[in-house]
């Protein structure tokens, strides 16, 4: 980074925590402190504003220490938001359950992992604005390129995270304008605390038309399903997740997390897709062309069968328990009809029964 960029970096730091430009010499811009901190009148912070010298860089950090002293906050966080342009999300966990603040290592291989793929999701919505969809964009592993997972105090259950800033995510079109890791990094933070706040606490909550058109900017299942398996996945743990940047220091906590309570976003998830047209309930009659079982006495056979779905030649997937893929197999031997009532989604090359009422096999 230009150390111009750090220059403005600085400046524009203090001036959002309300520091005050006295007055500027030939060496330094003179800051005195807002009145919040309760210094006396003769405090007075010097900023080099030589971009020329050697030493620009060390002084810089050197009033970066001060202010780490002043405000209690990580030097290596301001650092790398100030002299290396980027912005911190932070994922603390509070779990009473992990004794003296030791987590295992498969605890935060799974908060690693599902961190990862939420951060990819919030990149896919940034770029396609749609409430859901299948395929993940160019732009999104460029923007988890970005990403760094820095390396967690030894008993720390606080995960941090360097993310982009300013760089260019997604090119300017003619069309539309450039993103920026900073567009994402917004999104992420606002669509978890819209989650948070309005859909979280509501049991079954099935939002209206009204609803998801205001929350519209908010309004994502990928992300949403990403969020649940991250709360899933750290156990229902109390979670504080932070951005911070130059100008830019939000929180957003999720409390007294259950199954229950995380289950809450499938049912908005479920409502979400209903309403764009992407899941529905269906009687299809069809033959099965595939069988993929491993273990017949197990809950979780998965046949794929061929029919039609809204007057289109489309193929289903289907899970099934023992039982029923014993039947499956033999009318996938003879060759019979089968007739299927269940709950449909559409996913990228096919459907998904993701809520079967009913399977039958159908006689000649």
């Amino acid at each position: 980074m230009t150390k111009q960029l750090i220059y403005q970096n600085i400046t524009d730091l203090l001036l959002n925590r309300n520091w005050h430009k006295q007055e500027s010499t030939a060496k330094f811009d003179v800051y005195i402190p807002p009145a919040d901190l309760n210094f006396n009148d003769s405090y007075k912070l010097y900023v080099y504003n030589r971009f020329d010298s050697h030493d620009f860089e060390t002084t810089i950090i050197k009033n970066l220490n001060i202010l780490s002293q002043l405000y209690y906050e990580d030097i290596d966080e301001l650092v790398s938001m100030v002299v290396e342009g980027r912005q911190i999300l932070s994922l603390h966990i509070d779990n009473k359950n992990i004794k003296n603040g030791k987590p295992t290592i498969p605890f935060f291989d799974t908060l690693i992992h599902r961190s990862k793929e939420l951060l990819q999701e919030t990149a896919n919505f940034s770029v396609i604005r749609k409430a859901y969809f299948f395929d993940n964009y160019d732009e999104a592993e460029r923007y988890l390129n970005y990403c760094n997972f820095l390396k967690n105090d030894v008993g720390s259950l606080i995960t941090k995270i360097q993310l982009p800033n300013k760089e260019e995510i997604k090119e300017k079109t003619l069309f539309e304008h450039a993103i920026t890791g900073q567009d994402i990094n917004n999104n992420l933070i606002n669509i978890t605390s819209f989650i948070n706040e309005d859909i979280l606490g509501l049991d079954n909550f099935e939002p209206d038309d009204e609803f998801l058109i205001n929350n519209r900017d908010y309004v994502s299942v990928n992300v949403s399903n990403k969020l649940k398996e991250l709360y899933t996945g750290i156990e229902y743990s109390d979670i504080e997740i932070s951005l911070k940047g130059i100008t830019i220091n939000k929180t957003t906590i999720a409390k007294e997390l259950s199954r229950g309570k995380v289950n809450n976003l499938s049912t908005f998830s479920k409502t979400v897709r209903e309403k764009m047209k992407e899941i529905s309930e269906n009687n299809i009659y069809g033959k099965i062309v595939q069988l993929k079982s491993k273990d017949v006495d197990s809950d979780r056979n998965l046949i794929i069968v061929e029919g039609e779905v809204k007057k289109v030649k489309s193929r289903i997937s289907i899970q099934l328990n023992s039982e029923q893929i014993k039947s499956a197999a033999d009318a996938f031997k003879n060759n019979r009809t089968v007739l299927i009532n269940g709950i449909l989604e559409k996913e990228k090359s096919q459907y998904k029964v993701v809520d079967l009422i009913e399977f039958q096999p159908l006689t000649k």
